[in-house]
C-alpha cells in the first residue's frame, strides 16, 4: 500500500508538471479539404503493434456538409478553434503486410462513452445500443480510455481504415491510437486503468470513511462544529469525485450534470463556513455571500436545466467558487498566523493543493488544457485533507491517551473503592451468620411457648393478651426471617435443586394457609384448578407465590383475588390477580425495594414489614424466572411469574401441606443443644399427642441408639451442634435405624452451608418458624407407616 501510495503521489506530481509545461497540441484546422495523408506503413510481424498520430477529422453539424481535415493526435477541439463540445467523425487509415490473426484491440486513451466504431466498414462496437436513437440519448458523455476488442480477420494486408464517429458534452477531442494483438495492449491498459480510475475511487472511498468517522465525532461533540463541518465536505467531495469515476448513474445525464453543480457549490460553501469556524473573527459579509451562493446559485442552475443553459451558467460560476475558494483560504491563513497550530498549518498546505488542482480542473473541464490530461481533483482531495484527519487523529490519539490515564486512576479508585465495600459486605454477611442462630433461637422459643400458653389459657382476658402477644411475635419472626432471607439472597447465588412441581398442590398449600386471612376481610381468594407441572424449587416458588397472594390479600379492600396459571411462550405464566389499590407507574419498580410500603407511613406492623415484594424479585431473579408487574390504580395489579415447563419424565415435588391430623401414635426424636428451643419444641409435639424424647447433644443421642427401644417416626434437630452438626446426627439415626424422616431445623443462612444442604437434599425449616409449618412437614410425611428398627 506504501509503494502504491508513493507511485501515486509521483505519477500526480509529474502530471502537475507536464500540465503546466505542455502546451495545447493540434493545428488549427483548415475550412479548405486538406489532402489525404498517405496510410501510416506498419511495422513488421516483429514488432505488430502500430500508433497512428494523425487523422482526417470533421465536426458534424450536418451529415456530410462539413469538409474533411488532416490533423494531429492528440486532437483537442477548443485549443483548435472549435467548439467544447459536439459531434465529431475521424478516420484513421493504416496499412498492414500482412494480414494478421487471432484477436486484435484497439486503444484509445480518450475516447467518448458514445462512440461508433467501424474497422474497413464493419461496426465493431456501440456502447449503449445499435440504434440512432441509442447514440443521441447516451448519458454520462465524457472522455475516457476505451480498449475494443475485435477479430484480427476484419484486418487484411495492405490498406486498412477505421472509422470513429462520437459525441461529446464538454471537452471534445480525441487521444492517439494504438493498434495491435490484443494480449499485448491489454496489460498496460489494465495498469494505467489501476492509476487512473480505481487508485482514485479506493482514496475517495477512504476519505468519505475518514469523513464519516468525523462526523461521528462531532455527532457527539457538538461543540467541534469546524470537525463537522470539515467532514461534511470531505464527504461530499469524495461522493462526487468518486461518482464522476463511475460511468453509470440512475438520473437521466441533465439531472446528473445538475447534481455536480450542485455540490461544487455546497463544497465552496461549507470550506468557507468551516474556515470561519476556525477564525476568531465572525466574517459576518462573507457568511451572507455564502448562504447567497447555496441559495442562488442551484436555482439558477434549475433554469438552466429548463432552458439548456446549464453549461452556460457553469462557464461562468465556476471563476466565482474558486474566487469564494481563495477568501476562504484567506480566511483560514489568518486564523492560522493568530493560532500557530500545526494541524491548521497541514490544512492550509491540503487545501492549498486542492485549490490548484481545482484551478487546473477548471481550465481542463473548459478545454484549455489537452485532452489527455485528467482531473487533479479525485487525487488531490483525499491526499490534501488526509494530512489533516491524521493531525486531527495524532490529536485525538493524544486525547484517548490522556482519557486512558485518567480512567485508570478512576479505575483504581473505584477498585479500592469496591474493595473497602466488599469488606464491609463480608463483614455484615459474617455478622448476620455468626448472629442468625442466637437471633432466632429465642424468637423460635417464644413463639412456640405463646402459642402453648394460649391453647391452655381459661380466661378471655388473659387468652386476649396471649393472641395480642403471638402476633407481635409473629410479626417479629416476619421481619427476622425477611431480613434473614435478603442477606441469604444479597450473599450471591446459590445453586438451587429444580425439580418437577404441580401447581395444583402448591395452590392447595397456600388457599389452606391463606385462606382464614382472605375470610377476616370478606375477600373472595380463587384458585383456577391447573394439571400443569413446572421446573423449579418447591421451597422458593412456594415462597414467591405465598407472599405474592399475602400482598395481594393485605392491599385488597373489596373484591377478590385469583390465581392462575396459563400456557405462555416460556412455558406457564402464573398470574395472582386482585380488585386492590393499585399501583402508580412511578411507584412499580420502588414496591420491590426493601421497606417499601407505599400505603402505610404510619408502618403499621399490621400490614407487613415491606420485605415481600423485595424477597419476591430476589427469588425470581436467583430462579431466572422473570416477574412482570401490570396495575391501574384503584382498579387492581396483576404479577407475573414465567415458568418452565417440567419434563414429563422428571419426578413430582411432593405436596406441601395436606389436612391436619392427630399425631398420636407418633415418636420423635429431638435434638437441640439450646434448652429453650428444645423445651418449647417439646412441648409442642406433646401437645400434638407425640411422643418426644429430646436430646441435648450428640452423646445423648449415640445413648438412644445403643438402647433396644423403637426407632423413631420422625427426626428432628438442630444443625449446629458441640460436637458436630445435624447432618452427623441424621447419618447416625439412619444407619441404626432405616430411612428415618429427618428435618433439619437451622437458623443459619449462609450461602456455603445452603448450598450444602441443598446438595445432600434433606429437608430445612429455617428459624423462626411458625408452629403450622412444622406441623405441615409432619403431615407430609406421616402418611407412611411407622418404621421400626429391625
Amino acid at each position: 500500500m506504501k509503494s502504491a501510495c508513493t507511485a501515486l503521489l509521483v505519477r500526480w506530481w509529474w502530471l502537475c508538471l507536464v500540465g503546466c509545461l505542455t502546451p495545447a497540441v493540434g493545428a488549427p484546422t483548415s475550412p479548405v479539404a486538406s489532402p489525404v495523408a498517405p496510410p501510416v506503413a506498419a511495422p513488421v510481424a516483429s514488432t505488430p503493434a502500430v500508433e497512428l498520430h494523425e487523422a482526417r477529422f470533421r465536426p458534424v453539424t450536418t451529415p456530410g456538409a462539413e469538409p474533411w481535415s488532416t490533423v494531429a493526435l492528440p486532437h483537442t477541439w477548443a485549443a483548435n478553434g472549435l467548439p467544447r463540445f459536439g459531434r465529431g467523425q475521424y478516420q484513421l487509415q493504416f496499412e498492414l503486410g500482412a494480414a494478421p490473426t487471432g484477436v486484435w484491440a484497439l486503444r484509445i486513451d480518450r475516447l467518448s462513452t458514445a462512440y461508433r466504431l467501424h474497422v474497413n466498414g464493419v461496426l465493431v462496437q456501440q456502447p449503449g445500443g445499435d440504434a440512432e436513437a441509442d447514440f443521441e440519448t447516451r448519458v454520462l458523455i465524457k472522455p475516457v480510455p476505451v480498449l475494443v476488442s475485435f477479430p484480427a480477420r476484419l484486418l487484411h494486408a495492405g490498406s486498412n481504415q477505421i472509422d470513429i464517429e462520437w459525441r461529446l458534452g464538454a471537452r471534445a477531442g480525441m487521444s492517439t491510437v494504438q493498434l495491435g494483438p490484443s494480449a499485448l495492449l491489454q496489460p498496460a491498459f489494465e495498469q494505467d486503468h489501476l492509476y487512473d480510475q480505481t487508485l482514485p475511487q479506493l482514496l475517495n472511498a477512504a476519505g468519505a470513511a475518514l469523513a464519516l468517522f468525523m462526523l461521528t465525532i462531532w455527532s457527539q461533540l457538538r461543540r467541534e462544529r469546524a470537525i463537522g463541518l470539515f467532514g461534511l465536505l470531505w464527504l461530499l467531495v469524495s461522493v462526487r469525485n468518486f461518482s464522476y469515476l463511475v460511468n453509470a448513474t440512475p438520473w437521466p445525464v441533465i439531472v446528473s450534470n445538475w447534481l455536480f453543480f450542485v455540490a461544487q457549490v455546497v463544497s465552496a460553501a461549507l470550506l468557507g463556513a468551516f474556515a470561519v469556524a476556525l477564525s476568531p473573527e465572525p466574517w459576518r459579509r462573507f457568511q451572507r455571500v455564502l448562504w447567497g451562493l447555496v441559495t442562488v446559485l442551484p436555482a439558477l442552475g434549475l433554469l438552466g436545466v429548463a432552458n439548456g443553459s446549464l453549461a452556460s451558467l457553469r462557464q461562468w460560476a465556476y471563476p466565482v467558487l474558486l474566487l469564494t475558494t481563495v477568501f476562504s483560504l484567506f480566511v483560514l491563513l489568518r486564523a492560522v498566523r493568530r493560532a500557530r497550530r500545526r494541524s491548521l498549518v497541514a490544512l492550509l498546505v491540503g487545501l492549498s493543493a486542492v485549490l490548484v488542482a481545482g484551478a487546473h480542473d477548471y481550465l481542463f473541464h473548459q478545454g484549455l488544457l489537452p485532452v489527455t490530461h485528467m482531473f487533479w481533483l479525485p487525487y488531490a482531495v483525499p491526499l490534501g485533507s488526509m494530512w489533516y484527519a491524521l493531525v486531527l487523529l495524532q490529536r485525538m490519539v493524544e486525547a484517548l491517551r490522556n482519557t486512558e490515564e485518567l480512567a485508570a486512576r478512576l479505575e483504581t479508585r473505584v477498585a479500592e473503592r469496591t474493595e473497602e465495600l466488599d469488606q464491609a459486605h463480608q463483614a455484615q454477611s459474617r455478622f448476620l451468620a455468626a448472629a442468625s442462630h442466637d437471633l432466632r433461637q429465642p424468637v423460635v422459643a417464644i413463639g412456640l411457648l405463646l402459642g402453648l400458653a394460649r391453647e391452655r389459657a381459661q380466661g378471655l382476658d388473659l387468652r386476649g393478651l396471649l393472641d395480642r402477644a403471638q402476633e407481635a411475635t409473629r410479626a417479629l419472626e416476619d421481619l427476622v426471617r425477611g431480613l434473614l432471607d435478603l442477606s441469604r439472597l444479597d450473599d450471591g447465588p446459590v445453586a438451587r435443586p429444580r425439580q418437577a412441581v404441580p401447581l395444583q398442590a402448591l395452590f392447595q398449600a397456600i388457599a389452606a394457609h391463606e385462606q382464614p386471612a382472605a375470610l377476616g376481610k370478606g375477600l373472595r381468594l380463587r384458585f383456577r384448578p391447573t394439571q400443569r407441572v413446572v421446573w423449579s424449587d418447591p421451597l422458593l416458588l412456594e415462597q414467591i407465590l405465598r407472599n405474592l397472594v399475602g400482598n395481594a390479600i393485605r392491599y385488597t379492600d373489596r373484591g377478590g383475588v385469583l390465581v392462575v396459571a396459563r400456557a405462555s411462550a416460556a412455558g406457564v405464566r402464573l398470574q395472582v390477580w386482585d380488585t386492590g389499590r393499585g399501583i402508580a407507574p412511578a411507584d412499580q419498580q420502588r414496591v420491590f425495594e426493601a421497606f417499601v410500603q407505599l400505603d402505610n407511613p404510619g408502618r403499621d406492623r399490621s400490614q407487613g414489614q415491606g420485605l415481600g415484594l423485595a424477597i419476591v424479585r430476589r427469588s425470581a431473579d436467583l430462579l431466572a424466572h422473570p416477574l412482570g408487574l401490570r396495575s391501574v390504580p384503584a382498579r387492581g395489579t396483576c404479577f407475573s411469574l414465567d415458568l418452565p415447563l417440567a419434563d414429563a419424565t422428571a419426578p413430582l415435588a411432593t405436596a406441601t401441606a395436606g389436612p391436619a391430623q392427630p399425631l398420636q401414635g407418633r415418636t420423635v426424636w429431638l435434638l437441640d443443644d439450646d434448652p429453650a428451643v428444645r423445651e418449647a419444641l417439646a412441648e409442642r409435639l406433646a401437645a400434638w399427642g407425640a411422643t418426644v424424647h429430646h436430646h441435648a447433644s450428640l452423646a445423648e443421642l449415640d445413648t438412644r441408639l445403643a438402647s433396644s427401644g423403637p426407632a423413631p417416626d420422625w427426626l428432628l434437630t438442630d444443625h449446629r451442634l458441640p460436637e458436630g452438626d445435624g447432618t452427623l446426627a441424621i447419618q447416625r439415626v439412619r444407619a441404626r435405624c432405616g430411612a428415618v424422616p429427618a428435618l433439619l431445623i437451622t437458623g443459619d443462612t449462609a450461602p456455603a452451608v445452603m448450598a450444602q444442604l441443598s446438595a445432600q437434599a434433606l429437608d430445612v425449616l429455617h428459624k423462626p418458624f411458625r408452629p403450622e409449618a412444622l406441623l405441615a412437614w409432619l403431615q407430609r410425611v406421616s402418611s407412611a407407616p411407622p418404621l421400626r428398627r429391625s
